[in-house]
């Protein structure tokens, strides 16, 4: 008997009372086994762990939090086998994410963050991914969760250690006390877990000062448009930044990237199928068998693509993902046919060719919420979920989750305190 399961998780799960809470953010080292090259296996599931735990009420996970945390993990001991080389930073960096909006790859605060990356640490090339939505069970880091979340098995975490800071309807009423509440919260959930020995490799847990949480994004190195588009290639699920061949521009490789990839980039993912003309890339009722990275980098497609595909100056990363093929040609400078992730993109690249051609708002499925002048909204059925500006998107008759002008953080919350928790809630006739 042969039983096959569907893994389905979603990628983000929002919580009811959004500020009180602590925000653990996990990141799992993978170590890659020596001389693997072509062998999926060598890249494993195990390695050290990270988890810098946050006040939900007075910090928040964003983009510029997450580049802290991997400036911690360039610092720390634990981590040093798998990032550094000669005490140096090694020179090509791939982070795999999970599909929340603050983390995709397509996100432009992300991008922002990544090249700073790329250039602060001389990096070849920095490729951060992330699975198409209900995948993200299949992120390595979800190994570590599970041992995290049994260390957290009958655990209460005191919420009024220094004395309670809320009134009779659960509302703040002294700031400077909740925060230290919070604070020892924090910091007993990082004993908790900093002692965690998981696969044989140890658990660093660090608890984060709401005053010091994220980077400041006057601090990050940034390029312009015309740099942008020599380096960065964009994608729904992958961001791409690699060093370009101009020594005016960019130091030598520090690695043999150019050997595995002789075109800087990545290749588009085309699947492919036996056919009586031969090897041809699968339509959409084909069965689709997409070839390993090295079938693709051989692959002529002007020689196993439709006629009709054959006009693109570029082949668009995006072509064969049945969630954006309607969307590729929309996305594509009509001057030097570069692909990009959002529209947004193409209009911030067409500046480089002195074009002002008229976008379109946005116009999403629904408004999940706002922050700031940010709005993260839901662009398609398929499940992804995007932090936009709010001048870029159309509202007109878009059903929102939360009220107009009404702030969607919720400042009270039911707390019950240990004794009632531990109250026996059976009695006798």
């Amino acid at each position: 008997m042969h039983i096959e399961y569907r893994v389905k998780l979603p990628d983000h799960n929002w919580v009811v009372a959004q500020r009180h809470k602590l925000i653990p953010s996990v990141t799992a080292g993978i170590i890659i086994k020596k001389n693997g090259l072509g062998k999926p296996e060598a890249v494993g599931y195990s390695g050290p762990t990270y988890v810098g735990i946050r006040s939900g009420k007075h910090s928040s996970s964003t983009a510029y939090s997450h580049a802290l945390d991997f400036k911690r993990l360039t610092e720390l001991e634990e981590f040093a086998p798998i990032l550094r080389h000669d005490g140096i930073i090694k020179p090509v960096v791939v982070i795999v994410v999970d599909g929340g909006p603050d983390e995709n790859p397509r996100y432009r605060k992300v991008i922002q963050v990544a090249i700073h990356h790329f250039l602060e640490h001389n990096l070849d090339a920095i490729f951060i991914a992330t699975n198409a939505p209900g995948r993200s069970a299949f992120n390595r880091v979800e190994r570590r969760m599970s041992p995290l979340s049994r260390e957290l098995a009958g655990l209460i975490l005191p919420h009024d250690h220094y004395g309670s800071h809320l009134d009779s309807q659960m509302r703040t009423t002294d700031e400077h006390l909740e925060r230290q509440n919070f604070k020892f919260a924090g910091k007993t959930l990082t004993e908790v877990w900093g002692g965690l020995i998981i696969d044989g490799y140890p658990t660093v847990a660090e608890f984060i000062e709401p005053e010091a949480s994220e980077v400041d994004p006057e601090s990050l190195e940034c390029r312009d448009q015309c740099w942008f588009s020599n380096h960065v290639r964009t994608s729904q699920y992958m961001l791409q930044i690699v060093k370009c061949d101009n020594r005016s521009c960019c130091s030598p490789l520090r690695s043999s990237l150019s050997t595995v990839l002789p075109g800087r980039f990545l290749p588009p993912p085309i699947p492919l199928i036996h056919s009586s003309d031969g090897l041809k890339a699968a339509g959409k009722d084909d069965h689709q068998h997409f070839p390993s990275l090295f079938v693709a980098i051989s692959l002529d497609v002007s020689k196993i693509l439709p006629k009709s595909y054959l006009g693109f100056k570029k082949i668009p990363y995006d072509l064969f993902c049945p969630s954006q093929t309607n969307l590729v040609n929309d996305r594509i400078c009509t001057t030097c046919g570069l692909y990009h992730a959002s529209l947004v993109m193409l209009k911030e690249h067409k500046k480089e060719h002195k074009v002002t051609a008229a976008t379109k708002k946005i116009r999403p499925k629904r408004v999940v919420t706002r922050r700031r002048n940010e709005l993260l909204v839901a662009t398609a059925d398929g499940g992804d979920l995007d932090w936009l500006d709010s001048d870029t998107v159309d509202l007109t008759g878009i059903p929102m989750d939360w009220a107009e002008g009404v702030e969607n953080l919720n400042d009270s919350h039911p707390i019950i305190d240990i004794e009632k928790h531990l109250l026996n809630p059976w009695g006798e006739d």
